[in-house]
């Protein structure tokens, strides 16, 4: 049983009934930060010129053993780049670096990893979108979503298995996010990637992600209509299902949704949670949409709102030229099943990482709390959150923060932990050892320096006695590297 934290914990009271619940956020408690006497680990030794969009997963047999990966620059003023990973032997206090990931030479760019074990640790998963072209858009650049495998934690990687591809380049994909079912039922083991399927056409509205045009529902690659998409498999990533359309972008391109994430229960059941982006009297209109599978993933339920109302942060946040969207993380607890998501909304004026939870199953979800403790209307930006949680139910939330810097623009890596499935999250605990400037090495997304990039999400991975933080930062002073920190709950519950 993990040890209490002394945590200051506000306690709110939540209504759940059968229908989603709407209503102001709840206030959180005001607490000065502390920083954990932590140090701070360089992953990226590689040559590289710059980092960014890491992930990581630890394995559920050794905690020793974890795996990340990101966005590796061979040119960041031109926005060039490959998928690479790192994989950690010894609890993630040193790190290998295990190079490009192969089996890609039919493309001119992979992105987008994220990364999953089997249940017995036995198979690591990296979800990878390949594309040709250098930066993953433009008509007539094919694209596809591939899985690799490695079966010696993280160290080699096996030829990638196709999931979907289109390699006319008449659209796009975008944004794969995977998820293993972890539970003890029939579909233990199976493997699910979700991801956005996006026309690539000149003249429609554009994904402000891939750059690339919305997809028109009247057209169609095999089975699968355009829109956010899934597929699974049932053989540990040896082959997939045709991608199964959850929520399909309309004719008059009214109706968006973005950063598919999927999450298995104890129980089976996949919940899959997405911003959703529609036009409502003429204006955009976003929101927190989610699905449901209670049957493996053979079919899911209709999209419904999580959250009704988000304020999206702007394209690029005030004191910055990177670009920023208002991405949700999400996690189930493998203990009880309590959801939880995560994002970042301008609500207050300047930027707040919020989360909202259900504890029955997806039928009713609690009005937003606000993770970063800091004063309201500060003027002070936190943004990019990720979200974990561990075997015995914690869950820790890890986000961008820059509220030690009175210009409101240089950037620290903030965490806090929730003991009540999400109710609320503790004292904010500062992890980096140095605010970092991210104007330094910073790729051109645009290929030009109006609009640089950071990444458009950091990454989590715990257990039950260690939170391990992974984040890009240039604490340096020269470039864009891939850092963690091993932070040990006994170290936060003596705080």
């Amino acid at each position: 049983m993990l040890p209490r934290l002394s945590f200051v914990i506000v306690a709110l009271v939540m209504g759940f009934g059968s229908s989603p619940i709407f209503t102001s956020a709840h206030a959180s408690p005001v607490a000065r930060p502390t920083a954990l006497s932590v140090t701070n680990v360089q992953v990226s030794h590689d040559s590289a010129l710059a980092h960014s969009e890491p992930a990581v997963a630890i394995n559920p047999s050794n905690r020793n053993n974890l795996i990340a990966g990101s966005k590796f620059f061979s040119d960041p003023a031109s926005y060039r780049f490959h998928i690479g990973t790192f994989y950690s032997m010894d609890g993630g206090r040193t790190w290998r670096d295990s190079g490009i990931i192969p089996g890609f030479d039919e493309y001119g760019t992979t992105s987008d990893i994220s990364i999953a074990f089997s249940p017995n640790g036995t198979i690591a998963y990296a979800a990878v979108l390949a594309c040709n072209g250098g930066v993953c858009r433009g008509a007539g650049n094919g694209s596809g979503i591939y899985v690799s495998r490695s079966r010696d934690g993280g160290a080699t990687w096996e030829t990638p298995t196709l999931v979907f591809a289109d390699p006319t380049g008449a659209y796009f994909n975008d944004k794969p996010w995977i998820a293993v079912d972890g539970s003890k039922g029939r579909t233990r083991g199976s493997v699910y990637v979700a991801w956005n399927l996006d026309g690539n056409v000149a003249g429609r509205p554009v994904d402000p992600d891939s750059g690339a045009a919305m997809f028109h529902t009247s057209q169609a690659i095999g089975s699968a209509p355009g829109g956010v998409v899934v597929a699974r498999s049932t053989d540990y990533g040896s082959s997939f299902s045709a991608p199964v359309t959850l929520s399909a972008f309309d004719t008059q391109f009214k109706h968006f949704g973005l950063g598919a994430t999927p999450a298995v229960g104890p129980n089976g059941q996949i919940t899959i949670v997405y911003s959703g982006q529609d036009e409502v009297n003429k204006k955009t209109a976003y929101s927190l949409q989610y699905v449901t599978s209670k049957d493996g993933g053979v079919t899911y339920s209709a999209p419904r709102p999580a959250v009704v109302h988000v304020v999206p942060l702007p394209d690029k946040l005030p004191n910055g030229t990177f670009r920023n969207f208002s991405l949700p993380a999400f996690a189930i607890s493998p203990k009880d099943g309590s959801m939880v998501i995560a994002w970042a909304d301008m609500r207050n004026g300047d930027a707040d990482i919020y989360v909202s939870r259900s504890i029955d199953g997806g039928k009713s979800w609690s009005a937003p709390y606000r993770v970063n403790h800091d004063h309201l209307h500060n003027g002070k930006d936190q943004f990019q959150p990720a979200l974990a949680v561990a075997p015995n139910g914690t869950f820790t939330c890890s986000w961008f923060d820059r509220r030690r810097d009175p210009k409101n623009r240089n950037i620290d890596v903030y965490i806090a932990q929730s003991l009540d499935d999400g109710a609320t999250f503790g004292h904010n605990y500062r992890v980096t050892q140095h605010s970092w400037d991210p104007a330094i090495d910073a790729p051109r997304a645009d290929g030009k320096p109006s609009t640089t990039f950071i990444g458009d999400y950091q990454a989590l991975a715990v257990s039950n006695t260690t939170v391990h933080p992974l984040w890009n930062d240039t604490q340096n002073g020269k470039s864009q590297e891939i850092r963690t920190a091993i932070v040990s709950v006994q170290l936060l519950a003596r705080r």
